[in-house]
């Protein structure tokens, strides 16, 4: 009895042992992971819900332009990009340096010290026939505001009208010398234009040049009525606040030359309907100027930046018959010494697609 009892016993353990290493192994099977197909491994490294960390962010392209003249309208779209981040955003660091009468954009951008300048359209044709290599890519003027100011009674009806009269000009403007030659003005006394009016305001038979987007507002302040001859209505009409940059920039760097004028035309645009909001830092930057001036200086432009050609293709758009024209104009006034082709001054192609 006793030999059967522990073989009983024996048994039991047995199936014991067995029962409970089965259920052993059940349960490690349960608790450890299916195997991970390798193309879910794969797409587990970039999970739909997370955020992408930012790359560092490139350096930024540092480029100067050179303006024609103190801080103005005439520059405001210019402001408003640097204001409104514009240049920035397009990956630049733009600095805007005033111009002035001893300041030649056309020399320091020739020079390499500035990658951007804005002058005349006829001064970018003197400058290359002189051997300075810049070419335009935008006209933020469609049309020249230049006018010549003479006192309200006097009988002044035509350019021809001004012979006998002391005129204050740009003597070596080119406008001046094409009007000289179209009407013959052989007996004007020419008195070379230093930006002061008080001469011309104390001699009412005399006559000085002036923008009809500025001059009228300092002479109805200072108690003057007046009246004017815009230059473009002798048919002499370049365009004007002209930018332009020198062939080796453009061919070697055309990213940023498309980067930089895009986001100027950006700034334009921008501009048309918030000047009074971009004034006050041109203000800041030229301090004889006020936000008031300025507002109704930038209303009394607003023709010659977004009309013309510019209503439809946009601001800054030039054409070759503009410009053919142009250089006809001051080859026959012999200002020009030959006729070049319009091709070879300017250019559209960094304009933005309208």
């Amino acid at each position: 009895m006793k030999t059967k009892n522990v073989l009983a016993i024996l048994s039991i353990i047995l199936i014991l042992s067995a029962f409970l290493s089965a259920c052993g192994n059940k349960k490690e099977a349960a608790t450890s992971p299916a195997p991970t197909p390798k193309s879910s491994a794969a797409a587990a490294t970039v999970k739909p819900t997370e955020t992408p960390v930012p790359s560092a962010p490139t350096e930024q392209v540092k480029l100067k332009q050179i303006l024609d003249w103190f801080p103005q309208p005439t520059h405001g779209g210019l402001y408003a990009a640097l204001q409104k981040n514009f240049y920035k955003d397009a990956g630049l660091d733009v600095t805007l340096e005033p111009g002035g009468p001893q300041v030649s954009a056309t020399q320091i951008v020739a020079s390499g010290k500035a990658e951007f300048g804005i002058t005349g359209g006829d001064v970018v044709l003197q400058a290359r026939e002189e051997g300075v290599p810049i070419i335009a890519v935008a006209a933020l003027l469609q049309d020249s505001p230049a006018a010549l100011f003479f006192h309200k009674g006097e009988n002044i009806k035509t350019f021809e009208d001004l012979n006998g009269r002391k005129v204050q000009a740009l003597l070596f403007a080119a406008y001046w010398q094409y009007v000289k030659s179209a009407f013959k003005l052989d007996k004007v006394e020419e008195i070379n234009f230093t930006g002061q009016y008080a001469n011309f305001i104390a001699d009412k038979s005399s006559v000085i040049q002036g923008y009809i987007t500025n001059t009228p507002e300092y002479l109805k302040a200072q108690g003057v009525e007046f009246d004017y001859l815009q230059v473009s209505s002798s048919g002499y009409a370049p365009y004007m606040s002209v930018i332009f940059t020198t062939e080796k920039f453009a061919k070697e760097h055309p990213e940023t030359v498309k980067a930089y004028v895009e986001a100027t035309i950006k700034g334009w645009n921008y501009y048309k309907d918030s000047a009074p909001e971009i004034h006050p830092a041109i203000v800041a930057a030229n301090s004889s100027q006020t936000v008031e001036s300025l507002n109704i200086e930038a209303v009394a432009q607003t023709d010659f930046v977004y009309g013309g050609d510019a209503k439809e293709h946009g601001v800054g758009y030039m054409t070759a018959e503009r410009w053919n024209k142009l250089i006809g104009q001051l080859a026959d006034t012999g200002v020009l010494k030959k006729k070049v082709d319009a091709s070879e001054v300017f250019t559209t192609e960094f304009l933005p697609k309208q």
